[in-house]
């Protein structure tokens, strides 16, 4: 491969980041897995594995990897203080790659480490981005359904040319995703993100197995997060340069809505209780109920929606995700 003509002497071209939590069964075989691929590559490489705060045998069992002569160099593991959730654990290990090429992996053994060669192969072309797309995922109804109904809105609010965007395979190019900042479930929108930043996306089909040992994490909570997420991606990315736009767009429904009651109070006032028997007699601009109403959501909802859009603004704009974890040791 041409991509791996760009290596320094001696660096690391190729780092490996799988958070985990409570994963105790698939470690082991993980590990090896990404041993035997990575052996038929012959390129310099580290796995980071980011325990996020697991409460089995997940660090013990990476430690004994470690005891049993992983190598120094090839394989650490970031132990957090406690369970802050896939994306910040996900952050963690991109900070502390080392490579040129980033690839990150679930721990659940349902991305098959096999198919790293396609990535690298791909990223070889003229992108910065490989995402992975579960074409045949292994995974039940109540999983797929709500994903596809994800991927659906992420392609069309964030114009993301991809099928999969809840894959966490993916390969980056190391100045593609170095300082990137992600919140709540962002490590979803990271494709989104990276677009928008102007990073070349591109696409391989993955080999996706299913779950045979541990027990997912993915619940109807995350689904929530998630989507509350794309929909918050999809405002930043359109308005965080132009706040002001967003505030006259808004303005201005606001107001034809305010218009529209206004001129029906008038109309009650002044004409409708003439023609019409429902109206026995005029009714007071002062008591009328429609205008009550709309004056009660003007307010209500712009003050809602700016001081929200603002909040988020500004967190996002001034606070460093990084600090979303915290590493309680590193081990090697």
């Amino acid at each position: 491969m041409s991509l791996l003509k760009v290596q320094r002497a001696g660096a690391i071209l190729i780092s490996i980041v799988i958070p985990v939590f409570n994963e105790e069964e698939n470690v082991t075989p993980l590990y090896k897995s990404i041993k035997e691929v990575m052996g038929e590559i012959g390129e310099k490489y580290e796995v980071i594995f980011v325990d996020d705060g697991s409460r089995d045998n997940t660090l013990p069992n990476l430690q004994k990897i470690l005891a049993n002569g992983a190598g120094k160099g090839v394989l650490r593991v970031l132990e957090l203080q406690r369970n802050y959730g896939q994306t910040p654990a996900l952050l963690a290990g991109l900070e502390h790659t080392k490579g040129d090429i980033v690839i990150t992996l679930d721990g659940d053994l349902q991305n098959d480490p096999k198919d790293i060669p396609k990535f690298l192969e791909e990223l070889n072309g003229n992108c910065d981005v490989v995402c992975g797309w579960r074409k045949s995922r292994q995974d039940n109804f109540l999983k797929k359904l709500p994903s596809r109904f994800n991927n659906f809105l992420n392609r069309k609010l964030n114009n993301v040319d991809i099928h999969d965007s809840g894959c966490t395979m993916r390969a980056y190019r190391s100045e593609a995703v170095k300082g990137i900042q992600l919140h709540a479930e962002g490590h979803r929108y990271i494709p989104a993100i990276l677009a928008n930043q102007g990073f070349q996306l591109s696409e391989v089909e993955t080999d996706h197995k299913p779950r045979i040992m541990g027990k997912t994490k993915y619940g109807f909570k995350r689904l929530f997060r998630g989507f509350n997420d794309l929909l918050t991606l999809r405002v930043l990315n359109k308005w965080a340069t132009k706040p002001g736009h967003l505030f006259n767009f808004c303005a201005v429904i606001f107001f034809f809505v305010s218009l529209l009651s206004g001129i029906w109070t008038i109309l009650e006032r002044v004409v409708f209780y003439r023609f019409w028997s429902f109206y026995s007699e005029p009714i007071l601009i002062r008591s009328n109920p429609f205008l009550i109403i709309g004056l009660l959501l003007f307010l209500f909802g712009v003050l809602l929606l700016f001081i929200g859009f603002l909040a988020e603004l500004f967190y996002r704009k001034t606070t460093d995700s990084k600090y979303s974890y915290q590493i309680k040791k590193e081990w090697y």
